[in-house]
C-alpha cells in the first residue's frame, strides 16, 4: 500500500509526503500525483521518510522528472541506493 499526502511548502512548492511501499501497483498513482502539480507549475518535493521499499518500475518513473522540478528528501540509503542518488546531490537528505 502506497499513502501520499500533499502538503505547501512555501511559494511555489508542494511536498508529497510518501508511505508504504511503492511497487507496480502504485507507480501510477505516484506518477499522477507528481503529474497533477507539476501541471500546476508546482516544484515538488518526494519525501520518502516513511518508505520502505521501491522497485525498478518506480525508479524508472521518478527519474524521468528532471531534479530541478522534483526533488527527493528523507530517502534511506536503500532508496538512495536505487534511484542512484549519493549523499548530497539533488538537495538530497538522508534519515540516519
Amino acid at each position: 500500500m502506497l499513502r501520499i499526502t500533499l502538503k505547501k511548502a512555501g511559494r511555489g512548492k508542494k511536498v508529497l509526503y510518501l508511505e508504504g511501499k511503492i511497487y507496480q501497483d502504485y507507480v501510477n498513482e505516484l506518477f499522477e500525483a507528481i503529474c497533477a502539480e507539476r501541471h500546476r507549475r508546482s516544484k515538488i518535493i518526494l519525501d520518502f521518510e516513511k518508505v520502505s521499499y521501491i522497485d525498478e518500475q518506480a525508479v524508472r518513473m521518478i527519474k524521468k522528472f528532471p531534479p530541478h522540478e522534483v526533488q527527493i528528501r528523507n530517502c534511506s540509503l536503500f532508496i538512495c541506493a536505487m534511484l542512484g542518488i549519493r549523499n548530497g546531490v539533488n538537495n538530497v537528505r538522508n534519515k540516519h
